[in-house]
């Protein structure tokens, strides 16, 4: 399973820094999305949350509700309730 990135350069920089090469530099989500749904390899996925907020009201609860892969929204201002809600995602239980 590998992980991949959507988001602008400057927040792919330090992913592929780390070394994940599925990256994904981009300002329009949309396409990236439709390459990623292709790759059956790929079974996470770390969004830039900007441009999460760029989407349409029914692909945001697509990518939310998505198993495989599990989209990951990633902000510089991380809240406790989306933390939460990743959580209860990944692995069932809510803490």
């Amino acid at each position: 399973m590998e992980i991949a990135v959507i988001g602008k350069e400057d927040f792919c920089l330090g992913f592929r820094l780390a070394g994940i090469k599925k990256i994904f530099e981009t300002d329009k989500p949309q396409e990236a999305i439709s390459k990623i749904r292709q790759d059956t390899e790929i079974g996470i996925v770390i969004l830039d949350e900007n441009l999460f907020k760029l989407l349409e009201t029914e692909e945001k609860e697509t990518l939310e509700n998505s198993l495989k892969p599990i989209y990951i929204t990633l902000s510089k201002e991380a809240s406790e309730d989306s933390l939460k809600k990743m959580i209860r995602k990944s692995i069932g239980v809510e803490v």
